[in-house]
């Protein structure tokens, strides 16, 4: 430490002083050592450890004169005191064990595995780790618990088999198939159900005590087959097998005795007479045809319809025993013609219709049904003359399907008083000439018979080139033939004419010289065909 110096000064000694030994040179707010101080540099009131010699100022700022309570961190105005903190060893937020001090200054948590709780009363189970009281235990997990007081260490609820909430009595806490009394009864004939007053004991229900059973009330306690009653709704009281409604009870087994039943069964209508067991709603049938009619009468009887009697009260003929019952038609063939016509209604029958009546159409719709001779209508026309063809406005007759005479299925006679003639024909040849041979005419229209009248023809036969004369009648080419050597020469001519070739004329026309007779053939072209054809 250097020493103080000596300088010559004037009026002021700015930047100097006349005292020496601050210190803290750089502050101005403090320059002097206080010995015996307590250090509270966080001002908290806690201090640290002392006495300490302290820089201060014109006050004893940071420092306090007397110790207070110990500060464990002076620089933390909002911690001063230790704090105490456990091991945590099973992680359930609950320590155990010594403490240990921790200065809990700037917001540190305690050190890891440490939690500021104490008191776990199971440090090694995380599921455990306070005490908490019950009033009752199940011990035996059963359900059904005793009254019983203490603490057991537990997490936020009790531990199973631990409450403070009654439960069942429970008549055995240390075994589970024990929970209530059960009556008991002694059953000397093993059937499961005992006789006399019972007995209370604590057991399981697959516990049982030979001779003994839970269940009392043996309505035949020397029969192992019987031992409670049973109610029935009906029973079969003459033995046939059949039951009617009865009700009561029965002393059983699992099941009622034969000959009851816990249905209503209504199956004998005569319980006194095994004979007699099913009842009949039936019909007087005095015809023995199946059906009966009037009003149903009860009968008790066997398993068939009793004689006399029918389950049916439809029969339309009581006193006819080949009729019963109403049959619909559509149908009706009064002259029994096989034709028919659409008449429907219903008439009493037996297994069908009788002759006459149908539910569809025979042969064909009847024209006239009171006459069998009549039975289709046919369309007609008067034919006055007799030549099988009519006229006038048609006719609609019933008939056996054949058309009357003096009347025709046709009307188109154009000469009703004519009997020679009824039908239009047309023309369009003729053979005026009579020679057999036909030519065209204009189109020409006759009333006649079978065939138009002479000389027309309605096809054509030949084509006569010059119907006025009978010996001529077609056309052909002819060749003159001026040496009458029956070979003419070009050229040719068309000519009408009949059978014979005319004088002069010949049908050849290939006479090398007409004007000699003994020459017909050009012998020079005769050879150059031949020597053509042998090539």
């Amino acid at each position: 430490m250097r020493g103080p110096s000596v300088a010559c000064v004037g009026s002021t000694t700015k930047g100097r002083a006349s005292q020496g030994g601050d210190c803290a040179p750089l502050d101005a707010t403090r320059w002097r050592s206080v010995p015996g101080l307590y250090p509270d540099a966080d001002g908290d009131g806690a201090t640290g450890a002392g006495p300490v010699k302290g820089c201060v100022g014109a006050t004893l700022a940071g420092y306090r004169e007397q110790p207070a309570a110990p500060d464990c961190d002076d620089g933390d105005a909002a911690v001063s005191a230790l704090s105490e903190a456990w091991a945590d060893t099973d992680l359930d937020g609950v320590g155990a064990g010594v403490a240990i001090a921790w200065c809990p200054s700037r917001g540190r948590p305690p050190p890891k595995g440490y939690v500021l709780t104490s008191g776990d009363c199971a440090p090694g189970d995380t599921r455990s780790w306070q005490q908490l009281p019950f009033t009752h235990r199940d011990a035996d997990g059963d359900g059904f618990a005793v009254e019983q007081q203490g603490t057991v260490c537990a997490g936020e609820h009790l531990p199973a088999g631990y409450d403070t909430v009654s439960a069942p009595q429970d008549c055995d806490d240390s075994n589970a198939n024990r929970t209530v009394r059960v009556e008991r009864w002694l059953d000397p004939d093993g059937d499961g159900y005992g006789d006399g007053a019972s007995v209370q004991r604590c057991a399981g229900p697959g516990e049982s005590a030979p001779g003994e059973t839970f269940r009392g009330g043996d309505c035949a306690p020397g029969d192992g087959t019987r031992w409670r009653n049973l109610s029935y709704a009906s029973r079969d009281g003459d033995g046939d097998g059949r039951l009617s409604p009865a009700t009561g009870q029965v002393c059983s087994g699992f099941w009622l005795p034969q000959g009851y039943s816990q249905e209503v069964r209504n199956d004998d209508c005569d319980d006194g007479n095994s004979a007699l067991f099913r009842a009949w709603s039936v019909h007087a049938d005095e015809d023995g045809d199946g059906v009966g009619v009037g009003e149903a009468t009860a009968i008790c009887g066997a398993a068939t319809v009793p004689t006399g009697y029918s389950t049916q009260a439809t029969d339309c003929a009581p006193q006819d025993s080949s009729r019963w019952r109403m049959l619909g038609f559509t149908y009706r063939d009064a002259d029994g013609d096989t034709y028919t016509v659409a008449q429907g209604g219903e008439l009493c029958a037996g297994t069908a219709l009788p002759s006459g009546y149908g539910t569809q159409r025979l042969s064909g719709e009847d024209c006239d049904d009171t006459n069998a001779t009549a039975f289709r209508n046919v369309t007609a026309y008067a034919d006055t003359d007799g030549d099988g063809v009519g006229a006038g406005a048609p006719t609609v007759l019933c008939t056996n399907g054949q058309v009357p005479s003096s009347w025709s299925a046709s009307g188109t006679d154009c000469d009703a008083q004519d009997a020679t003639r009824w039908q239009n024909l047309s023309a369009a040849h003729a053979d005026r000439d009579g020679d057999g041979f036909t030519a065209p005419i204009p189109v020409q229209t006759f009333c006649t018979g079978k065939t138009v009248p002479a000389p027309y023809a309605s096809t054509a036969v030949g084509n006569d080139c010059d119907d006025a004369d009978a010996d001529r009648y077609r056309w052909t080419y002819l060749y003159r033939d001026q040496d009458a050597d029956g070979v003419g020469a070009t050229p040719r001519q068309m000519t009408c004419l009949g059978q014979e070739v005319l004088a002069g004329w010949s049908r050849y026309g290939d006479d090398a010289d007409d004007g000699n007779a003994a020459i017909q053939t050009d012998e020079a072209a005769e050879e150059e065909l031949s020597l053509i054809l042998d090539l």
